[in-house]
């Protein structure tokens, strides 16, 4: 299992009970250090039409050395964005809480396009449920 090191910037989204959520549903998008929560703010992807890119953007942003994409976060744009910045990515479950064992895997293929393939899925839902 891939190691996240001391002192690294960690970027993720969780819910109001630190639970892990989807890049484009989670409550709260905090960075954690140390195991420590150093920032919280509402998760900016909640009102952008460009959810995860929207996440990727704001962890760059706060300087996140590492992010943990709960699994379905991580569509090709949003993977650019953190690649390019050089930061580390790992995908956690949803659902697990912060502070629990960590569990976690270095990204994968596989899981880039299946976000993206999730990302243009919840995109159509939210055109089909804006039309009626």
């Amino acid at each position: 299992m891939p190691m996240i090191k001391e002192n690294d910037v960690i970027c993720t989204t969780v819910n109001d009970d630190l639970a892990f959520d989807v890049f484009s549903r989670a409550h709260y998008l905090i960075l954690v250090r140390d195991g420590a929560i150093i920032h919280r703010e509402v998760n900016p992807a909640l009102n952008s039409m460009n959810k995860r890119p929207t996440v990727a953007r704001r962890c760059v942003e706060l300087g996140a050395t590492t992010v943990l994409a709960p699994h379905g976060s991580l569509c090709y744009p949003s993977y650019l964005i953190l690649r390019r910045a050089g930061v580390e990515i790992y995908v956690v479950k949803p659902g697990r809480r912060l502070g629990d064992d960590p569990n976690y895997d270095k990204v994968s293929a596989w899981e880039v396009m299946y976000s993206s393939i999730l990302a243009v899925k919840e995109r159509i839902m939210e055109v089909i449920s804006h039309e009626q």
